[in-house]
């Protein structure tokens, strides 16, 4: 029974410490240098220890580093001023904090997901779960190391901080432990694992018989024809909102994932949903799968980007000591520049 109960509150707690460095954040102060003309000052010395300084997180950075850019861009700036490079500067801020700030949304979420799988046993819990408690016993050790340095610095309410996330870290070492020996127990959802099965199975082409040239050619004419309306029609216009209409494109691309995660979602639970559940605790399973399936395929993308720079890199590496030998040995390309 207490492994269950473990298992079902690590997922919940680890949501609170994705929200904790939504809205709270330390930073480190190092002390300013000295020279040897300045140890008179007994004070100056005293004060070269490190001190963590606890400041608003990263909700509150987003939105202070967008109203100095909007204050940046006013008119009511004077003319002979040139904030151009430090306005960059800040949007490139900018988007590095809203990266952070969606990684951290998504982590929360993927922790609600991670929870609810688990509780209704679907067949995908395990792998979701390992991700989920492996990244929150890291992210919760590096949060108590934090804490300590907070008490150390006489903050009598580090402690309570220390409590709470060194709990989560031993939990979350206990939840992957109880995890790996309830893996036989019997699961749910089976239906969205034969689909997806299938479907990978589906994408191997079958073999087709031989047409003749101008088939061929006809599909390589309506393929270039294709490609021009689409680059035309679509990647142009995508292309120009983009870099003229930030925010507008932003929003349009969010609306287009919202819409096209609803249709999978959708399609998860009626291809696979339980008849002894109800439609919303189906809808619940669909959405921890959807997030499920994003992870796997970027891990897989991730993998394969990796696969495809190692080669290409490990190829043209080949190719420069081949010139290089060859230089050395024959002055093919010396003799060649003569002429």
């Amino acid at each position: 029974m207490y492994k269950k109960l473990i298992l079902s509150i690590v997922p919940l707690l680890l949501l609170l410490v994705g929200a904790h460095s939504l809205f709270f954040d330390y930073e480190v102060i190092l002390p300013e240098p000295i020279s040897f003309s300045d140890t008179t000052d007994l004070s100056k010395v005293e004060n070269m220890n490190p001190r963590v300084e606890v400041k608003r997180g990263i909700w509150f950075r987003v939105d202070y580093i967008s109203y100095l850019i909007h204050e940046l861009e006013s008119e009511v700036l004077p003319i002979d001023t040139e904030p151009e490079e430090t306005v960059d500067k800040l949007k490139r801020i900018l988007i590095g904090q809203r990266i952070l700030f969606f990684l951290i949304l998504f982590y929360m979420i993927l922790c609600f997901s991670a929870f609810v799988s688990h509780y209704f046993q679907a067949w995908f819990y395990l792998s979701l779960n390992r991700i989920v408690f492996a990244l929150g016993m890291l992210w919760s050790l590096q949060q108590t190391f934090l804490q300590i340095r907070v008490l150390a610095d006489g903050n009598s309410w580090g402690i309570l901080g220390i409590i709470f996330f060194l709990t989560t870290f031993v939990l979350s070492i206990f939840a992957l432990v109880f995890l790996e020996k309830g893996k036989n127990e019997p699961k749910t959802f089976e239906t969205l694992k034969h689909s997806a099965s299938l479907e990978e199975e589906g994408r191997a082409p079958e073999p087709t018989s031989g047409g003749s040239y101008l088939k061929l050619f006809l599909h390589f004419l309506i393929i270039i024809a294709v490609g021009i309306l689409i680059g035309n029609f679509v990647y142009i216009p995508l292309f120009l909102l983009q870099k003229h209409y930030v925010t507008e494109f932003t929003i349009f691309i969010f609306s287009l994932l919202a819409l096209l995660s609803g249709f999978y979602i959708y399609n998860y639970g009626k291809v696979g949903g339980e008849k002894s559940l109800s439609n919303w605790q189906n809808t619940l399973v669909s959405i921890a799968y959807l997030q499920f399936r994003f992870l796997r395929n970027g891990f897989f993308g991730l993998f394969a980007t990796i696969l495809v720079v190692f080669f290409v890199t490990f190829l043209f590496s080949i190719l420069l000591l081949n010139i290089d030998l060859i230089q050395a040995n024959t002055g093919l390309f010396t003799k060649g520049t003569e002429f």
